[in-house]
This record gives structure tokens, sequence and C-alpha cells, in this order.
């Protein structure tokens, strides 16, 4: 089933147009809808736009590539834009590859905002830093990358125009959380930025950690609880518990204001950066799952990434938190750089180990962008053509091992993993029952015998 959580990042791009230029904004959910270009290009034929914006995760470029060239011929004066996480993973070079006239990377409010004054006033456009674009004679032009913004108060999401209501439903994978207590739930973010230099992780918001106002962040969460009747909220910001003193005042804001909600952390919490205190406000402010990014238990693996985690931390922290009763995950990569067969064996130890409910065993998937892409020419090279839709298949590997044992690696951990039956009866007791439990376990095993599974 394809994920389809709400388009938020186009909800804080229409949120800014409309209070900085007053523009009326229309948000096309193609993902969502199953839309084909036909739909989509008939939708904007209706709505006549000055300007067209198209967003697209890595997974989504050549739909959004053949898109593009579709738009370009039906409306060739029509400005058209690609912004979001794979246009700035991958960067200017893309417009070698796309037809759009402008790539916006990083974060887009400013930049947008600045691009469409100039568009519209006939304005310079190399003063607009974060696009790319074409000189007259074709060649690329990169202005140079935007500084994230500062000033936090300003930003806002535009939930009317997203349209929440299209994205509740238990059988609705609107989320990462696969065993959600109810339909009705939302992502929200808290913060931007992760100062963490992982090898393998995008840098859309950079690497300064900015925070919301946390008095205005709940009260937000509490609006859209009256509003759509939001019963769950999917916190999904990159770093949650950088600093514990501000998560714990996040917690007791919810907790005092009683938003009376279940809350997921699924986006994947630092395990070294995390107390009792915290693990115990967490579940008195509603919170039933959380999701650790754990990636290896090779120390090699461990600094060559640049994640640098304290794993006997992790290992505390992941069974503390199981030990609450929060539904709690890892999540585990294999087929590092030269990473051996031994390694791999250490991360499914550890993994296996721990006392947590779920645990993911990911193949490596170098997103454009990312420190592991650029490794080399020939690496690059093959991530431009990755077929990156197929999450559960063997994309690049660039282990020591043959493909065969990786695979085998994969297997025999979700085997080992899932085969515990004072495993099974924590699951049973602690993960919520509802219409993807049993599918998501069923998924589970299936990995554990064969390659190729649909999640």
């Amino acid at each position: 089933m394809v994920v389809t959580p709400p388009p938020i990042g186009l909800g804080y791009l229409a949120y800014a147009v409309k209070g900085a230029r007053g523009d009326e904004v229309l948000i096309i959910d193609g993902r969502r809808f199953r839309l084909s270009e036909e739909d989509v290009l008939r939708q904007v034929a209706d709505f006549s736009p000055d300007v067209i914006g198209i967003t697209a995760m890595t997974f989504e470029a050549k739909q959004a590539a053949s898109l593009i060239s579709r738009m370009k011929r039906e409306w060739p004066q029509t400005p058209v834009i690609l912004g979001g996480p794979h246009a700035t993973g991958f960067g200017p070079d893309l417009m070698n590859f796309v037809k759009a006239d402008y790539l916006v990377t990083g974060e887009g409010e400013d930049t947008l905002i600045e691009l469409l004054n100039s568009l519209e006033n006939g304005g310079e456009l190399y003063n607009v830093k974060g696009i790319a674009r074409r000189d007259a004679q074709g060649q690329i032009i990169f202005n140079g990358p935007r500084e994230p913004g500062e000033d936090m108060e300003r930003i806002g999401i535009d939930w009317e125009a997203i349209g929440p209501e299209n994205y509740f439903g238990l059988w609705t994978r609107n989320a990462m959380n696969t065993v959600a207590r109810t339909g009705r739930r939302l992502p929200v973010f808290t913060s931007r930025g992760c100062p963490y230099g992982c090898a393998y992780c995008h840098h859309i918001f950079g690497r300064k950690y900015r925070t919301f106002d946390i008095e205005k962040t709940v009260s937000e969460m509490i609006g859209l609880r009256d509003r759509y009747r939001v019963q769950e909220f999917e916190i999904i910001d990159d770093n949650f518990n950088l600093h514990l003193d501000r998560a714990k005042a996040v917690m007791k804001e919810i907790i005092e204001r009683k938003l009376g909600c279940w809350l997921t952390f699924t986006n994947g919490l630092r395990a070294d950066r995390m107390d009792e205190e915290l693990l115990d406000l967490m579940v008195r402010a509603g919170t039933y799952r959380i999701d650790y990014a754990i990636e290896s238990a090779s120390p090699r693996i461990q600094k060559l990434v640049h994640k640098n985690l304290d794993l006997d931390r992790a290992r505390e922290v992941v069974n503390m938190t199981a030990a609450r009763r929060i539904v709690t995950g890892t999540y585990n990569m294999l087929g590092f750089p030269g990473e051996t067969e031994e390694e791999m064996n250490q991360t499914v130890d550890f993994a296996v180990s721990l006392k947590n409910h779920i645990a993911s065993f990911f193949y490596l998937m170098p997103f454009p962008g990312t420190e592991l892409s650029q490794s080399d020419p020939e690496v690059r090279e093959k991530v431009r053509t990755m077929d990156f839709g197929d999450a559960s298949g063997i994309a690049l590997n660039l282990s020591s091992v043959p493909d065969e044992v990786l695979k085998r690696v994969r297997q025999h951990a979700y085997r080992r993993f899932y085969s515990s039956p004072r495993r099974m009866a924590r699951i049973l007791r602690d993960v919520p029952l509802n219409p993807r439990l049993a599918a998501s376990v069923l998924t589970a095993l299936r990995l554990s015998f064969r390659e190729n599974v649909n999640y």
C-alpha cells in the first residue's frame, strides 16, 4: 500500500504565499487520489494558474519529470517550479533531467515568495537564493543555497487547503505508523533541522536546529483536534529529543493543556538522547509508540556514517521504553559501504537481543544529496538512475558481500526477530488492535522467507 500522508510541505507553502501575497492556491494530491497525468492536467486547466509548482519524493522522480514535460507542452508560457525532497537532495543538476523552469532547494517558503514576486514584477532572478534556472543559452545557473529561516513564528500550515478529512481512515496508510489506534490522525512538526551529519540522511531542513513556540504548537494541535476531530498526532521532527529540557516542556504543555490525543514518534528518535523522566512524561501525554534509529550495531559502521550512537545507552533506552508498554520499534540498515557479513550479524544480534516489539531491516538506499550518494562518480550515477519505488529490493549493494548473502542475512533477521514467543506475546499485549495489525505481522513473517514483499 502506498503511503499517503497529508502534503504538509505544500500546506506550509500555501500558508506563506497566501499570507505574503494573497494569492489563491490549489493543492492537487496525485498520490493520495491515484490521479493519472490526464486527471492532474484537467484539474490544472480548470484552475488556470499563473504558476505551477510540483513537489516530489525521490521514488516519484520519474512521474514528476513526465508530468512536467506534459505541462510544458500544454502551457509553454506558464512557469513550472519543482521543489521538495527530491529536488533538494539531487540539487541543481536535476535541471539536466527535467523540463522545469525553476528548481527550489531546501526550505521553500521565503524562496517561493521571492521567486513569485520577481516573476510578477520582472525583477532580477539572480538575487533569489535557493533557486536553479537556465540562462538564455540554456546553461544551468544556481543562485546558491538559502540559509534556513530563523523566524519560526511566521511559519504556519494552511490545513484547509490540504483537506485533512481526505487522509483519515484506518485502512488509509497516511503516516509511518502501521499500528495506529485511530484513523483520525495527522503529522505535526515541533522543530526543524538536525545538527548530526549522518552520511545517509537528508538535509532538507539543514543542520541548524530551530524550534516552533511550544505554546503555539500545542494550541494548533488543540485546534486540529477540535476542528477535524483529530484523535492522534504523529510528531515527525528530524530530532525531537535533541534537547531533553525542551522535549519535556512540550510533553508538559500537552499534559497541562489536556490535549487528550494519542501521540507517536515514528520518524526515529535518538536513542542516546532519552531519559526516564522524558519517557514518563511521554506516557502521561498519550504516547503509545516510539521508534529509535539504530541503523547499525557495528562500531566501525557507526563511525563510518557519522551516526556515533552510544549503543550501550541505546540498549538501555529501548528496553526501558518497551518496559513502559510503549510499542517500541527500531530501524536497522544493512549494506553499508564495505560492510561484512559479520558486521551485518552484529546489527541483527543487537536487534534480536532487545525487548522492542518491532524491528525493520532496510537495505541501504543512498538518496541523492547524501554523503554516501556522493562517495564516488560511479555511485553517484547509479543513485541517479535507481528505482526508489521498491523499498524491499536491493537497489545498490555497497557492502563486501554479494546480493545473495545480503538477502539471506535480512531474511534471517526477520525470522529470528519475530520467531520469539516472548516477543509475540508482547506484541499481542501492547500493540493496538486494528485492521492493519495482522497485515503488518504477516508482512514481517513473509520477509523471513522471501524478498520483494510489498509493504
